[in-house]
């Protein structure tokens, strides 16, 4: 295995969980939405990456 790097990061927006925009969106969606722009700004191709790992700070619907 390869050394492992981190080459880009990105975030989902915070919102009210009733009253936002977001609030009839999936995790699964924000998320990919994440993964979208940290890819972009990476400037890779989505065939160059091995894994992704992401967490959850407050997990949705609590």
């Amino acid at each position: 295995m390869r050394d492992a790097v981190i080459v880009s990061t990105a975030r989902t927006p915070l919102t009210k969980a009733a009253r936002g925009a977001f609030n009839n969106t999936t995790g699964a969606t924000l998320g990919a939405w994440s993964i979208k722009a940290a890819v972009e700004r990476a400037g890779l191709e989505g065939a160059e990456i091995d894994d992704v790992l992401m967490g959850c700070a407050v997990q949705q619907g609590s």
